[in-house]
């Protein structure tokens, strides 16, 4: 068992290398790549339930008092991940198993009361790849909310793309064909490389909701610092979009009214009472809970709460717009995971605005 934080980081860097030289040697990547997943949370780490859906957790201190390691047990698996709480919001949670039993694992522990994952639109993916060569990405629309038979002739149902290019151009410009071509361009994932003077530091791709995978590398500390950078873009987000909560203040004139909706604007009209049905139904992926309790044919008034908090909301909706109300100390991550998801299961060119702009 690691005890340190140096102890991670060297079995970090000593993964990356048998990772690449199983490429070497196999000409594919191994399984076991070093793997960090940002979790968003709003607990405490003794509040983290330590058996949930078969999965038996153990929590191990190390000699770091932000440095937890994980000791997991599914029937006849065992496995370990390294929790690092710096960030009182945003955890990492490392790793260096098999991809598919943490994939599997990480889904359900952030299905957790308190506990979520990150939901990067592809706004943020694209400004992870301003600062560093984009040589790939992954793009997965599948339209969720209507039938096939509901569609009309130009509507696409369903699109799956990865490319992984040497150098950036390929990429630029399949992207930008596919938006010249209206087609959705919702990105679930970017993969970035950071080199210097001909030498690799790292190979990462950064999924949306925030998994990023080493697929090869020399300097750890700058994946490292790199994850950080992501957090602090996430968490800057975060802070305008819940300094954007509505409440309702006292004051000698009267009561004043601070804060604003959040303005979804559609790129087409829909169905609302389709949308509702798929968005309010409590399930995974956009894990909200809602009723109906103002409605005509192109207007409904929706109140409800977020399964992963417990937090109320209200939601309007209309044919080409939706207007969210976030109440004053709601988790802000309902905005990011209620976009995201309609990017990737209605409408790639829906938008949202706060008071001062696009909010993305």
């Amino acid at each position: 068992m690691i005890k340190s934080r140096g102890e991670l980081h060297k079995q970090m860097e000593r993964t990356i290398d048998a990772n690449l030289r199983s490429l070497e040697e196999h000409g594919e990547y191994s399984e076991y790549n070093v793997k960090t997943n940002i979790i968003e949370s709003n607990c405490n780490i003794d509040k983290i339930p330590l058996t949930f859906d078969g999965y038996h957790i153990e929590i191990k201190p190390t000699d770091d008092k932000f440095l937890f390691g994980l000791i997991v047990r599914n029937n006849s698996q065992k496995f370990v991940l390294y929790l690092d709480t710096f960030f009182d919001r945003f955890w990492k949670l490392y790793n260096m198993e098999n991809s598919k039993t943490i994939g599997k694992f990480v889904d359900k522990f952030t299905n957790l009361l308190l506990l979520d994952s990150l939901w990067m639109p592809h706004q943020m993916l694209d400004n992870i790849e301003s600062t560093l060569a984009n040589v790939g990405f992954s793009i997965k629309f599948k339209q969720e909310i209507f039938d096939e038979d509901e569609l009309v002739e130009d509507d696409i149902s369903r699109l799956t793309m990865r490319l992984w290019s040497r150098g950036t151009k390929p990429s630029k410009n399949l992207f930008k064909l596919l938006q010249e071509n209206n087609y959705p361009s919702t990105k679930t994932s970017t993969r970035v490389l950071n080199i210097d003077d001909h030498k690799i530091k790292f190979l990462d791709e950064v999924f949306f909701d925030g998994k990023i995978t080493v697929n090869k590398g020399t300097d750890i500390e700058e994946h490292i610092r790199f994850v950080d950078r992501i957090i602090d873009d996430y968490s800057t987000k975060m802070k305008e979009i819940e300094n954007n909560r509505m409440s309702l203040t006292k004051s000698a004139c009267g009561q004043v009214v601070s804060g604003s909706p959040f303005e979804i604007k559609f790129s087409k009209n829909y169905d609302i009472h389709r949308i509702s049905e798929k968005i309010i139904n409590s399930t995974h992926p956009f894990k909200l809970w809602g009723v109906i309790h103002d409605q005509t044919d192109d207007f409904l008034r929706i109140a409800g709460v977020d399964v992963h908090t417990g937090d109320k909301f209200s939601m309007d909706l209309m044919q080409k717009y939706g207007r969210l109300y976030l109440p004053e100390n709601a988790c802000g991550n309902m905005v990011f995971r209620l976009y995201t998801n309609i990017q990737h299961y209605l409408d790639p060119g829906v938008m949202i605005f706060d008071e001062h702009g696009s909010v993305f």
